[in-house]
Order: structure tokens, then C-alpha cells, then sequence
């Protein structure tokens, strides 16, 4: 029976000790381990033995008729009356960033919260929230500590958690509840398989090895599906719904953002995102930020034009919304949110369904042909699925191709005036080609679906 996590206030005996710590699971039952709990807020938890289980052992706690709103309960106290915890730190990644516990409550619909933190340094914590939705009968609970709690810090991966304490109720106080008990067991981290690679422009939802998972805010829903206009093409569908407020909506990823900054210059200020509408002249907003330090950011604004039809939307952050920062190049920007129909909540909107996909930097160069001093190139298709036909009215030395972010992905030598690129192997995203000729070096972007 695999085990979960709890905190109460158990007084303990000097003579024992848990300076080592408690491995995960953590279930109650190892013979060899002395556990412990410490509560607080008018809390009382006891470690005892489960009625309907004699080989079971769980924490039975009580939140008093007197007990706080935050009273709660930590796992564990050494001899000299340190809390401790865990053994070792909890493995977070950004893609494992959830716990569970099992739990019977007296009553459905009530948050529990759930908080880590390290035990050398309280400041540094994260917490997050579940609720019930059984009365009397033991559930599984989640928590996952990439969605903290309002008002409380970011999970940060740079930062050890090994100590853990739960609230049953949360915010509701003894004096308005009443005196009630929960009982919970079998603390648990949970591992998601194969780790996925995090997140990065372009985000195409095509790389089942990539961590695509969408964050909504303000009742946002979001999800990825197939592409509305057919194929095999796969992208986000993000619900508006009747209760969103104005500013309601959705993260690129998970809280740890892009793996790399968005490589914004002086001249490079633009990305791209593929947007599919029902309503054509409704504001889009792309919001860029720290991922690490949410203050730093910066807004923009742009229009749709279709209904019902794919069309590239294009953001440029050296025109920052109004009230909001201007675009820092001092900044690291490595998240990126959207918000469609910004400024319009959904009670006056209605619930609105729309479809977003390929975000990249910079922008897609349409165009089929570009005359360059003396040099006429011409390119198709645009955008490409297998290959790009690039013809010149001069010879072409070599064609060299990068990706969205800069890096060099292919550099093709010739001595022709006609030059087909495979770019069946590239990932989905927006790509610049530099061609050289006897004559002269041009450049143009070509977007890849």
C-alpha cells in the first residue's frame, strides 16, 4: 500500500530522534522508522492505528473548535526540537511537480493545502491547494506545486524543499467550522515517466517528447487538440468561458517558461502566433516575462482579421501596451502568456472558443520574391511542409539556415543557380536563409509547418 504525507502536533519524548528524516512514500507503517508530527494553530494530531485496518497506520488530526484558519500540521521533531522532514530533498523538475495524499474527510468541497519548504530556510516555500469531494470515505489527493497558491511564491527549481506541513480547511477557522477530524496516510511523489524536454520557441505541439502543458488564469480553459481545419496538425484550443473576467488567459508551458530567453535586439522585437478566431478585430494580447521574476515583463496588443480561419498574428513589443513596461533589453524574457479578447470579460462576451499554434519568434515573410541590388531570388513555397525551391538569376555559392533562435541548422554548399532544401526533418517553427551569390548575400525567412 503506497503512502502519504502529514503534520500535526504530537509531543514527543526527548529520547527520540528523526534528525535522518523520512523517506518517500511516507506511510506510517516502517517498524524501524519513529515518526512524528508537530502541529500548529490550535491543531491536535495523533500517529495511530487505522480502525478498519490492523496491519494500517495513519495520523488522525483534529482541527479544533478553537483552531486558526492556518492551523495545520508538520511532519515530524528531532531531540532537540527541530522540526524535520524528508531524507533528501523532493526531486521537482519541470515536468514532475506534483504530491499526493490520501485522505478522508468529514466533509466534500473543503481545501486542503499543502505546503513544502526547506527546512534550513523558511522563506524559501511553495504551496498549492486541492479540495475534497468525498464525505467520510478515503480519496487521493494531488497537489501539484506548479499552480501555487494566490499570493504565495513559485515553485523554484533552484531551491531545496524538504519539509512539509498540511492544512485541513484552509482559511476556515474552529469557531465557524467546528471541531472536526481528518484522517490521511500514504504521502506520496509522483513521477510522470520519460521526462520531457522543457518547452522552447517555437512551440508547435507536435513533439510528443516536449512538456507542452498550458497554465489558464481567470477560468481560462485550455487543451490540446487537432488542428479544427483537419490534417494531422496539432494545436491549443483555449475556452474563454462566461465567468473569465477581462484579463483571463493562458501560459505558454509551465511556470519555468521557455529553456531559452527570447533573443529580443533593437532591431528583433517581434514574434508570431497562429490564431484561429471566431470573431475577426478582437484585441489579442502576448504578455513576455521573467520566468523567474514576474515583475519584469512587458505587453503588447494586436487585432485578428479573420473569422474562423488560421491567420499568423503578429506582436511587436517595441509598442508595449499602454500601463505597461517598456520592452528592457537588460531583461530576461522567458515565458509568454496570451490573452484573447483582452479587455472584454466572458459575461459580456459569451463563452468563445479559440485556437492558437506555432508560436515563434520574429515574423513570417509571405513573400515569394526579392530583388536585391543585382540579384533576383525567388522561393516556394511559403510556409513549407518538405522542401524549399530557392532559383537566383546569379549563381549561388551557399545557403546557410537558422533557426528561430539563432542557431545555425544547415549550411548547403553550391555552385548553381537552383537549390532545393529538405527541410522534412525540421521542427515546425519560423527559419532565416542567407543566401550568397556571385553578386550579392540575401535573406529571407521562410515559416515551416
Amino acid at each position: 500500500m503506497i503512502k502519504n504525507f502529514t503534520f500535526s502536533f504530537l509531543m514527543l519524548a526527548a529520547t527520540l530522534s528523526f534528525a535522518q528524516g523520512y523517506d518517500l512514500p511516507l506511510t506510517w507503517d516502517d517498524g524501524a522508522v519513529t515518526y512524528g508530527v508537530v502541529d500548529f494553530g490550535g491543531n491536535a494530531s495523533t500517529i495511530m492505528v487505522d480502525p478498519n485496518d490492523a496491519n494500517n497506520t495513519i495520523v488522525k488530526s483534529e482541527k479544533t473548535a478553537a483552531a486558526q484558519g492556518w492551523a495545520g500540521t508538520t511532519i515530524g521533531v528531532d531531540v532537540s526540537g527541530t522540526v524535520t522532514s524528508f531524507s533528501k530533498k523532493l526531486p521537482f523538475t519541470n515536468t514532475d511537480t506534483k504530491m499526493s495524499i490520501k485522505v478522508m474527510s468529514p466533509d466534500a468541497g473543503i481545501t486542503v493545502r499543502f505546503k513544502v519548504e526547506d527546512a534550513s530556510d523558511p522563506t524559501k516555500s511553495v504551496e498549492t491547494e486541492a479540495k475534497t469531494t468525498k464525505a467520510n470515505e478515503w480519496e487521493v489527493l494531488v497537489f501539484d506545486f506548479s499552480k501555487q497558491a494566490d499570493g504565495t511564491a513559485l515553485l523554484d527549481l533552484n531551491k531545496t524543499y524538504n519539509k512539509g506541513s498540511v492544512f485541513f480547511n484552509y482559511n476556515v477557522d474552529g469557531p465557524t467550522a467546528g471541531a472536526k477530524t481528518y484522517y490521511w496516510d500514504n504521502v506520496e511523489f509522483m513521477t510522470s515517466g520519460p521526462t520531457k524536454n522543457q518547452i522552447n520557441l517555437p512551440v508547435t505541439f507536435e513533439d510528443t517528447m516536449v512538456d507542452y502543458t498550458l497554465t489558464d488564469f481567470g477560468d481560462m480553459v485550455s487543451t490540446i487538440v487537432a488542428d479544427p481545419a483537419g490534417g494531422t496538425n496539432m494545436v491549443a484550443m483555449s475556452k474563454k468561458v462566461a465567468s473569465s473576467p477581462t484579463w483571463a488567459g493562458v501560459t505558454a508551458g509551465t511556470p519555468f517558461g521557455f529553456k531559452d530567453a527570447i533573443p529580443f535586439t533593437t532591431t528583433q522585437t517581434k514574434m508570431t502566433v497562429k490564431v484561429y478566431s471566431p470573431d475577426a478585430d478582437i484585441t489579442v494580447r502576448l504578455k513576455v516575462e521573467d520566468a523567474g521574476d514576474p515583475t519584469k515583463s512587458c505587453e503588447t496588443d494586436t487585432k485578428t482579421t479573420k473569422a474562423n480561419a488560421w491567420e499568423d498574428v503578429v506582436f511587436d513589443f517595441s509598442k508595449h501596451a499602454d500601463g505597461t513596461a517598456a520592452l528592457d533589453l537588460m531583461n530576461t524574457y522567458s515565458k509568454a502568456s496570451l490573452f484573447f479578447n483582452f479587455g472584454v470579460d466572458g459575461a459580456t462576451a459569451g463563452e468563445k472558443t479559440y485556437y492558437w499554434d506555432d508560436m515563434m519568434f520574429g515574423e513570417p515573410d509571405n513573400s515569394s520574391v526579392k530583388d536585391i541590388a543585382s540579384t533576383t531570388l525567388s522561393y516556394y513555397p511559403n510556409p513549407v511542409t518538405d522542401v524549399i525551391n530557392i532559383n537566383a538569376n546569379a549563381t549561388i555559392n551557399n545557403i546557410t539556415v537558422s533557426n528561430s533562435l539563432g542557431q545555425v541548422v544547415a549550411h548547403i554548399d553550391a555552385t548553381t543557380t537552383q537549390v532545393t532544401v529538405d527541410m522534412s526533418t525540421y521542427e515546425n517553427g519560423l527559419y532565416v536563409f542567407v543566401v550568397e551569390t556571385n553578386n550579392d548575400t540575401i535573406s529571407f525567412k521562410a515559416a515551416k509547418n
